[in-house]
């Protein structure tokens, strides 16, 4: 995924905070939209599709809290960056729990603000992948169901499948134990064909 692809959206009730920081991300590369307090990002997430949110925490009527929850609520896989002040650091070690990516301490450096949307970028990226490969995977799946096609697709095809597998699971996708039925169910499908074709 290109920066250009990775839209944020940045909320703060700070006019001033919130336009450094959408002039720095803009300047960048990346799509930027703004919100100046909770409620309005709340309406933009419910309209639009981010990949990720910089909000602050302490803002009037919705809070960061609340931005965060309607971001996961709308998006399972949104990044959301919550800056805070020292003194809710707390707060902040809250939104880690309830799901949020990361969180920055005022005062920040702008670079460091950058590391965390690259960051987010990248693993953006990655989920992406790893969606393209479960699809792949389940595709060549349904493409090997019987026997007969295990030993038309041939045993170098059904090795392929197994590294995708392994894959899925080095990547958190897939438990071992979800696999382990799918190797299980492959196997199986080799002994049978193997079986057919003795005969």
């Amino acid at each position: 995924m290109r920066r250009d692809e990775f839209s944020i959206l940045v909320v703060d009730d700070d006019t001033i905070a919130r336009d450094v920081v959408v002039s720095l991300l803009q300047k960048e590369g990346y799509p930027v939209d703004s919100a100046s307090d909770g409620l309005e990002a709340i309406r933009k997430l419910q309209r639009n599709a981010y990949h990720m949110v910089i909000t602050d925490l302490k803002m009037p009527g919705a809070d960061g809290i609340d931005v965060l929850k309607e971001s996961l609520r709308v998006n399972p896989d949104i990044a959301v960056v919550i800056i805070t002040a020292y003194g809710t650091l707390e707060n902040a070690l809250e939104a880690i729990k309830i799901g949020a990516y990361d969180y920055i301490t005022k005062p920040f450096k702008l670079q460091e603000l950058l590391i965390v949307v690259e960051n987010a970028r990248q693993r953006a990226a990655l989920l992406l992948e790893n969606r393209q490969l479960r699809q792949s995977l389940v595709e060549s799946y349904r493409s090997v169901e019987t026997a007969e096609e295990v030993s038309e697709k041939g045993l170098s095809e059904m090795v392929g499948y197994l590294e995708k597998l392994a894959r899925l699971r080095d990547m958190g996708l897939l438990s071992d134990e979800e696999v382990g039925l799918l190797k299980e169910r492959i196997m199986e499908n080799i002994r049978n064909a193997e079986g057919a074709g003795s005969r």
